[in-house]
Formats: structure tokens, C-alpha cells, sequence
């Protein structure tokens, strides 16, 4: 069969999809009696424009121009490739019997005979036919896109200088608890990188501190430069499994649809209001203590089941990649020591620098949850400096924030400043209070807005 390969009026194929869309007409005639001479035309356009067409965007076009197919072993070629890629199957077969009553409207059945059966074309001896017990199978389909590689794992560099040198541009004092928490989440980040097969104990991370001194955002900013998943719970809104309300297993929900199988990715989960399930306390009814003891089974564990409350399915989660932050304000926590009173007053002033994993427990959390935590990180109530620091940050302090969203550039006195710094401080809501009085500053500005959102 002569080609138009030096016909200039030949167009390339530009897509594979292109390619498909062609080969599915031809394929679609090829058993109308009929139309046989126009299949044959069709065949002859089909086979020019591959001889002419770029094989680094259609694989079927390198394929051709690589092994200089004939027409006969272009035409086995294409039907087969066309015949699997209708019937979604792989790998897709044909009897040869069938293949040569076709492939007499195109070439002669002792070409088609010789090529199947001789053994020495090109397309067996590279393995892209294979024919077996009159069977002609394909096993590489050109004109399938090759399978995405979902499976082979991401691999990051992390650099805890240059987290902890980012984590500054965004939190305002607590240097000692920025060290504590980024090496707490380096030394998870080393344990994730080893094999699975060692089995290391997993580094849980205790954060307390009063109200606005910055827990969550400490742990959100961390997962944010680090780029992973993070997720924000509340302690006191769940209960102990088989009691209205919450199950801690539900804590998990949002990395679930993000899992890798049953293996949830490498991530940060914290839980706030930690002190809110005090032993002796009760929340919905149920004793705060048997939540905790719940939440321990999770944090703890490298395997956590969760049940679907509907269907009672159940499901392995693999947690060893999840990082696991605790936090509460402990406000009314005072343990008399032999010399001095520690932990933080109403007021919100410290009165000793740390507190132990003894404190906590005195002050209501099991001792057998406590000992799962590697890191304690105290919080100090912020400072009137601090605060006003945090409101003039130019990386997402309030008024940065609010100029980003108006366009704008606020122009705020000294004075507005520290009136703003001094009412946040005295009610004693942290960075908190910072966010409540510039939004009433601009609520104006945002009544005159007119805001395009894509749903």
C-alpha cells in the first residue's frame, strides 16, 4: 500500500486523542460491506498521518516511524490497539481467524498469515504481539496514556532552620516554644523518614497557655510552611464511643478522603480544650476521664480502628505519619509545691516558668495520658509589646490582613494603635482581641464592597 508521506497536504495528528477519535470511525466500518473502500481510504489516511506526525506527542506515530511497520504489520497494529481500547479490557485478545476475514479488504490474507505466523515481524519480536493458541493478544497498547504513578511516594526535603527562621516571620515572642515545637515536629519528620518496620515510639506534643497567646496558630503555621494537612479539633465536643454526640475516631474524618489506602498522610492534628476533660468533670452526660482515655488510643497508636455508626463498617487507620498536638489554657491550674505556688493565676501572669506532666495530672488529666506526650510547651500570656508587634506584623498581622482583602493601605496613629493594644490587653483576649477591634475599624469599608466569588 503506497503512502502520501511526501503529500505536504497531510496534517500531523496533534493529540492522541486526535489519533482515537479517527481509528474509532475506522474501526466502526470496518464490518460494513458497504463501505469497504472507503475504510480502505480511511486506512491509507490514517496510516500517512502517523508516518508524519511528532512521536513525542503520539505514541502510536513513534512507535510506527521507530520500527518502520509495513502495511500489513500497521494494520494488525492499529485493529488490535483500536479493539482493546473499545472494550476496555486488558489485555484485550482476537481471534486470528476473525482478524484476517477483515484484513482482506486491506492486505492479502497470506501477508497477514505470513506476519502472524512466521515469527519475525517486529511487533513479536518486541513483545507488542503475542500469539498463543490462535489468539493474538496485545500487550503494549500505544494508544493507552500510561498509568499514573499514585503509588510511588512523594519524597521532601524539610530544613528546620529555615522552618523555624519562616515560623518567626509570623508568631510574635514564644521563642522557647517555637524551638520546642519545631523540634518536636523534626523529630516526627525523622521518625516518618525511617522504615516502618522500626518501631519507634511516637513524639505527642502538650501545649498550654492562657487564652489568644497563640496554640493553634503556632501548630496552623507549622503546617502551613511545612505544607501538610492540618486539622483543628475541639476535645470538648466529643464523647465516649456508644454515647450521643462526637466519637474521637470522627476527629480523623478530614485526612480520611486525603488516605493513601488505609495510611493517612503526613499531617499535624491538634486538639484544643484539652482541659475541658478533666477527670471528674462530665461532658453530654459521660465522664470527661473515659474521653480521654479514648483520645489515648488514638494519639498512641500506630493502627486506629473507627466504626461507620450506619452500617457498623469498620476500618484499620494507619496513623504513624500524623503528628498529634494537645492543647489547652489550664487557667485555674495552681499545684502548691514545697516553695512556691506554679502555673498560671485567673489573671493570666505565670507563676513558675514550666510545669510537669505532675501538674496536669493533679490537676485532673490521667497519668496514663500525660505519658504519652514527649513535649510540653508552655505558652507565656502576652505582653503589651507583644501584642502590639502582632497587630503592626507586615507578613499577616490584623491590620495586614484587613489591607490585603480592601486593597488598601490603612493609615493607623500611634495613638489608634495603643488604644487597640491596651483594650485587647485588658480584656485579656491575647491576639484574639487584636482581630476584634481592627475589624470594627474597617467594617465600614467592607458595607461599600462588592465581592465576586467562584462557587
Amino acid at each position: 500500500m503506497k503512502t502520501t508521506d511526501q503529500d505536504t497536504s497531510i496534517k500531523k495528528y496533534t493529540s492522541r486523542t486526535e489519533l482515537i477519535e479517527q481509528l474509532t470511525r475506522w474501526h466502526a466500518k470496518c464490518g460494513v460491506a458497504i463501505r469497504q473502500a472507503e475504510c480502505v481510504e480511511l486506512f491509507k489516511e490514517i496510516c500517512a498521518r502517523l508516518k508524519k506526525t511528532n512521536g513525542k506527542k503520539v505514541p502510536m506515530a513513534a512507535l510506527v516511524q521507530e520500527y518502520n511497520l509495513n502495511d500489513t504489520e500497521l494494520f494488525l497494529l492499529l485493529f488490535l490497539a483500536t479493539s482493546q481500547l473499545l472494550r476496555l479490557v486488558t489485555p484485550s485478545t482476537c481471534k486470528a481467524t476473525a482478524l484476517l476475514q477483515t484484513a482482506q479488504t486491506f492486505a492479502s490474507s497470506k501477508e497477514v498469515l505470513e506476519t502472524l505466523f512466521d515469527g519475525k515481524s517486529v511487533l513479536f519480536s518486541k513483545k507488542i504481539l503475542v500469539l498463543s493458541g490462535g489468539l493474538v493478544d496485545i500487550k503494549k497498547n500505544p494508544l493507552l496514556a500510561p498509568p499514573l504513578q499514585t503509588d510511588r511516594p512523594t519524597r521532601r526535603t524539610f530544613n528546620a532552620r529555615r522552618v523555624l527562621a519562616e515560623l518567626n516571620k509570623y508568631v510574635i515572642g514564644q521563642e522557647e516554644a517555637k524551638k520546642q515545637l519545631v523540634a518536636g515536629i523534626f523529630e516526627h519528620l525523622a521518625k516518618c523518614a525511617q522504615s516502618p518496620n522500626i518501631p519507634f515510639t511516637k513524639n505527642n506534643i502538650f501545649i498550654s497557655g492562657p487564652t489568644g497567646c497563640g496554640k493553634t496558630y503556632l501548630c496552623q503555621s507549622l503546617a502551613r510552611i511545612l505544607k501538610i494537612p492540618f486539622v483543628h479539633a475541639d476535645a470538648s465536643q466529643y464523647t465516649q464511643t456508644g454515647y450521643t454526640g462526637m466519637s474521637v475516631g470522627n476527629i480523623l474524618q478530614p485526612l480520611q478522603a486525603l488516605a493513601k489506602g488505609r495510611k493517612l498522610p503526613l499531617s499535624i492534628v491538634f486538639i484544643d480544650e484539652i482541659d475541658k476533660l478533666r477527670e471528674g468533670s462530665e461532658r453530654w452526660g459521660v465522664s470527661s476521664g473515659n474521653v480521654q482515655a479514648e483520645l489515648l488510643r488514638m494519639i498512641e497508636s500506630r493502627l486506629f480502628i473507627t466504626e461507620d455508626p450506619l452500617s457498623h463498617k469498620t476500618d484499620e487507620w494507619d496513623l504513624s505519619k500524623v503528628l498529634f498536638a494537645v492543647g489547652g489554657a489550664f487557667e485555674k491550674l495552681q499545684v502548691k509545691h514545697a516553695d512556691k505556688s506554679v502555673g498560671f493565676t485567673p489573671a493570666g501572669t505565670v507563676r513558675k516558668e514550666a510545669l510537669s506532666a505532675d501538674d496536669y495530672i493533679d490537676y485532673g488529666m490521667l497519668p496514663e495520658f500525660m505519658g504519652r506526650f514527649s513535649y510540653f510547651v508552655q505558652l507565656r500570656p502576652l505582653a503589651k509589646e507583644d501584642l502590639r508587634q502582632i497587630l503592626l506584623n507586615p507578613y499577616n498581622g490584623p491590620i495586614s490582613q484587613y489591607e490585603k482583602l480592601l486593597h488598601t493601605s490603612a493609615a493607623i496613629g500611634q495613638e489608634l494603635v495603643e488604644q487597640i493594644v491596651n483594650q485587647a490587653y485588658e480584656r485579656r483576649l491575647g491576639a484574639r482581641g487584636l482581630h476584634q477591634q481592627v475589624g470594627m475599624l474597617f467594617q465600614e469599608q467592607f458595607l461599600q464592597q462588592t465581592v465576586k466569588v467562584c462557587l
